[in-house]
């Protein structure tokens, strides 16, 4: 009784994020582009190009102190002109962006695995809440969970919690804290669902309340399905290139 009351916990988790992922546009159709490029306005813009099989990334930030380019080739990082252009690793954001508008797709990589929490109120409607969490040796940052909102009666995405583990903000263990990000004003976009604003609060663990604003994100242009050689993700002539986890300014 107990190996099948766990199955059908196992189905429920699948069906909730599958129901997700189809209100979205689905997952054929996502992964059906390829690519995908789209500006992510988080105060400088960046203009993020990102290969969605392999995880192949490249941006370029347009800051007040001026240009970087920077990207992820699937084994190492590198930016232009150098990694004081930027305040964060280059390893690190140059998929953050894609990672964030790609939520519910991107729950579905390998590596992934599913838990079915109790129902929670957002905006006084009762969501489905799912958390999401890594297997060991997946990605950079396995230590990373998001808490999914997905709304009972469309199945789209209204909200995520989630926090950051990355190594090299973190070398001694630990994440930073919680915070939640609504996904607002969903748009088509290549025949898929996807948020054009996203707006993060803090969150309070204890109390389960919404906190102050902290940042408010515009994204659009989105363009799938462009076909770039491998060498659109390669480091160019000068670049600075690693293939460590970098702390910032590392």
């Amino acid at each position: 009784m107990a190996a099948r009351g766990a199955e059908e916990r196992s189905h429920l988790r699948a069906r909730l994020l599958w129901q997700a992922i189809e209100a979205h546009g689905g997952l054929a159709r996502w992964l059906g582009h390829g690519t995908i490029a789209f500006d992510f306005d988080y105060r400088p813009l960046d203009r993020s190009e990102v290969d969605l099989w392999r995880a192949r990334a490249r941006q370029r930030e347009l800051g007040e102190a001026g240009d970087a380019v920077f990207g992820w080739d699937g084994e190492r990082a590198w930016i232009v002109p150098g990694p004081e252009a930027f305040p964060s690793p280059a390893r690190f954001w140059a998929t953050t962006p894609y990672y964030f508008v790609g939520v519910p797709f991107v729950l579905a990589d390998p590596g992934a695995r599913h838990e079915r929490l109790a129902d929670a109120e957002l905006d006084g409607v009762a969501h489905h809440v799912i958390k999401t969490s890594y297997e060991a040796g997946t990605g950079d940052s396995r230590d990373d969970y998001y808490v999914v909102y997905v709304h009972p009666e469309t199945h789209r995405v209204s909200a995520i919690r989630y926090v950051v583990a990355y190594p090299g903000f973190f070398p001694e263990g630990g994440h930073s804290p919680e915070k939640l990000m609504r996904y607002e004003d969903l748009r088509d976009a290549g025949g898929l669902l996807i948020a054009h604003r996203f707006r993060t609060h803090a969150w309070d663990e204890e109390s389960s309340t919404i906190g102050d604003s902290v940042t408010e994100i515009d994204a659009g242009s989105y363009a799938f399905g462009e076909r770039w050689p491998a060498a659109h993700f390669a480091p160019p002539d000068g670049a600075h290139v690693s293939d460590a986890i970098e702390p910032p300014g590392g």
